[in-house]
This record gives structure tokens, sequence and C-alpha cells, in this order.
């Protein structure tokens, strides 16, 4: 059985329209959506996981600083990418009325974002290092550039995929990157070439071109300018309160490790990460719900207004609420064996902070589910205003819980910040009465409709 449905759809038939059974329905594609979409999570975060963990062993520790710190430029973009490209994009893919002209202006949009950020990430590492008063490092800086441009084109391809019935053709692309990788690696070693920070950044950079392009260069419709204005709107509409909300939560989770390595020391960081990594397979599988849900419950309001969505959601949590809140528990209530077994001894006594962290996820796992109704609404301003409250709780607590309680009081505060975005969201759904439901409209009736 799926972790989560496909969105209601209907069949005709004497007495006029009756829902499929959600459970043969959901029996069919147990091999559909939702198990490709964990699969292709699995393998992108696995691979991330393990590209950090072979430059960390194949280069040196300042080599390895200066990876990191294009990871983490490179993937802030990646977040503005998200927000105004593919957030917006699985929302809309289910109610567009020309599909292959909306894929191209969400194509050719991809790109010209893409490239911006990738030079942006080059002139923010360029100034970074001048700043500090080094030689810019042109090699680095430069894959730094074309990493951005190629793990957002992906990104953008990933989702194009999912969104119309691709997720085994992503998969694929996902993989092939990931094997292409270490062979890369391989060859350059074999060779006799030396690793450096520059070269492992290229690396990653060539080998999601090549895997990407193949799928974003075939033949398709252009979209005309008129479909790319309107795309560009209709995406801006949700985008222009993603954006902030990427920002805010950049800089809240972000913000609480660096005050508490600063104030406890790198130890304290380490337990802290390393509590963050076991409750990580969790938040994978949270992650991969965005290759599938909100697609579904954009199709849902629209098909059936807001009971349809309010159905839809309801079992898509309690679906994956109990594989969620059975590894949190399996993590989290033998905590010290875990951190012990995993990391070594030393980091048992942050298992205090694993079980703040675990609840951390439970709150994240509610708190998406009840964002997705409001981004089916298009009433993302009311999401960033719920990331916004868990901001100012986390700056609010960290002073207080980090100087009594130590690393345990920063997992705490990361923890309640997240409970603090649900309970606004919540409030925020109580006080706000549900919109007027739209019409529901067969396949026919919508390709009447103006829009992309």
């Amino acid at each position: 059985m799926a972790l989560w449905p496909p969105p209601p759809r209907h069949r005709g038939g004497r007495g006029g329209a009756r829902p499929v059974r959600p459970s043969s329905v959901l029996s069919r594609r147990w091999r559909g959506p939702a198990l490709l979409s964990l699969l292709d999570q699995g393998a992108v975060s696995g691979f991330g996981f393990l590209a950090g963990i072979a430059a960390a062993r194949l280069i040196d520790m300042e080599g390895f600083g200066r990876f990191a710190l294009v990871l983490i430029v490179a993937g802030f973009a990646q977040g503005l990418h998200n927000a105004l490209v593919t957030a917006p994009l699985m929302t809309m893919a289910g109610s567009v009325r020309d599909p292959a002209r909306y894929k191209a202006a969400v194509g050719v949009g991809a790109l010209a974002l893409a490239a911006g950020l990738g030079l942006g990430v080059a002139g923010v590492l360029a100034l970074y290092f001048s700043a500090r008063g080094e030689a810019v490092p042109v090699g680095l800086v430069t894959a730094a550039g074309a990493l951005t441009l190629a793990q957002n084109l992906q990104l953008t391809a990933r989702r194009l995929l999912f969104a119309y019935e691709g997720g085994a053709t992503a998969l694929a692309m996902d993989l092939a990157r990931a094997m292409a990788a270490p062979l890369a690696v391989a060859v350059l070693w074999a060779l006799g070439i030396p690793l450096d920070a520059a070269r492992l950044v290229a690396i990653l950079a060539l080998t999601a071109f090549l895997t990407t392009l193949p799928l974003l260069l075939g033949r398709g419709p252009r979209p005309g300018r008129r479909r790319l204005a309107v795309a560009a709107r209709r995406h801006w509409q949700m985008a222009r309160w993603l954006l902030p909300v990427v920002l805010v939560t950049f800089g809240q989770e972000q913000l609480v490790w660096i005050l508490a390595g600063g104030v406890l020391g790198d130890e304290a960081l380490g337990g802290l990460r390393a509590a963050q990594y076991l409750v990580g397979l969790v938040l994978l599988m949270l992650a991969a719900t965005e290759n599938v849900v909100p697609t579904g419950a954009g199709r849902a309001y629209e098909t059936g207004g807001e009971p349809a969505l309010r159905a839809y959601l309801l079992a898509v949590t309690r679906r994956l609420g109990v594989p969620v809140g059975f590894l949190l528990a399996v993590v989290a209530v033998p905590a010290e064996l875990w951190l012990r077994l995993v990391f070594g001894a030393p980091y048992a006594p942050y298992a205090p902070c694993l079980r703040w962290l675990a609840l951390g996820v439970v709150f994240i796992f509610l708190r998406d589910m009840v964002a997705q109704i409001f981004r089916a609404r298009r009433r993302t301003d009311v999401i960033f205003r719920a990331f916004a409250v868990s901001l100012a709780v986390s700056l609010a607590l960290i002073q207080p819980l980090l100087a009594r309680y130590g690393a345990v009081g920063a997992a705490a505060v990361v923890a309640l910040a997240h409970g603090a975005s649900l309970a606004a969201l919540l409030a925020a759904l109580a006080r706000a009465p549900a919109p007027r439901a739209p019409v529901p409209r067969s396949p026919a009736s919508r390709a009447e409709r103006p829009g992309c």
C-alpha cells in the first residue's frame, strides 16, 4: 500500500459520477509515484551524504572546508530556485490547460534563473575570499557557479518528471549521476591527477549536466512570450511569499547551530549534528512527499474543492503518519544505543538532543500537511507568517535555553520553533474560512479555461 494516496478521481456511470475507492487505487499504485519518489529521494540524499564523506577523506581539512562552503552557498541558491520555480510547479502542474507548453515555459524560465543564480554564487564566493584578504580561487568559484546552474536544472527536470508521470525516468537520471561521480573520481585517481575542492565540485557539476541535459534538450513546443509571462505571473503569486520563507528557515536552524557551536564549542556542535543525522531517514521520507503530495493536493482542490483537499491530506497524514511515528520511536527511544553504535561512546550523552529533534520532526510532518492546504489555496503568505513566528520563537528562546541547558537547550529551541510554526498554521486555519470551492471540471471543460 502506498504511503500517500493519489488525488481523487471520478469515473462516469449510471447514476452520475462516483468516486473510485482509495484502497483499490492505492493497491494498484504501490509501484507508482509514491515508491518511485521515496527511491529517488533516497538516491539523491544518499549520494549527497556519501559525497560529503568521500570529500572529507579525499582532500585535506582546509580543502574540505572550502568544499562545504560551496555546498552551503549553492544549497541556499537552490532554495531560492525551488521557491520561484519548482515549488509552484508541483502545485500548479495538475491544473494547467496545456501541459506541454507549460513545461516548455518552466524549462525556459528555469534555465534563465539557474544561470543568474550560478553567476550570483560565483560572485558571492569571490567577494567572500576577497574580504578575507585571500586570492580568489578562480577554479573553485567557476566550478561553484557551474554546480549551481547544473543542480538547479536537475531539480527542475526531476520535479517536471514527477509532476507528469515520469518518476521512473527521474530515478534513472539521479541513479546515473550517483554512479557517474565516483567513476569520474576513480578515473582521476587512476590518471594520477590530484584531487582538491575545485575538482570535486567540478565533478559534481559535470555529472549533473551530463545526466540532465538529454532530458531538457528534447523537442517540444515553444512556450511563446505570452505563456512565459502567464507562467511567470502565476508562479510569482506563490513565490512572493515562499522566497521570504527560504530566508527565514535558512537562518532559523542554521543560526541555532552556529550559536551553539560558538558558545559551547565544536564538540557540542558535533553531538548536535550527529543527533540530526539519525533523524535524517524520516526527513528523507518527508522530503520525498514533495514529488507527489503538492500536485495531488492541487488536483484534489481543483476537482473537488475544499472537502476533497482535506480528505486527500487527511488520508496522506494517516498513512504516512504510521511509518513516521514508528521510525522516530525506533530512533528516539534507544537514542543512547544508536549514538554509541553509529558515532561512538562520546556521542551517547547527546541522546536527549536526539529526542528533542525527533519531536521536532513530528511538528515538521504535521506542519507540512497543514501547509499543503494553504499552498493549494495559493495563500503562501500564511505560510510565511507561520515561519516568521517560528523564527521569533527561536530568537527569544535561544539565549536562556542555551545558557541553562547547553546542547539540549539548543535542540529544544529547534523543536519548539517548529512547533510554533505548526501552531501558527493551525490558528490561521481555524480563523480563516474556507474560500469558495472551485466548480469541479472535467478535463474537457478545463481545457477551455484561460491560462498556461
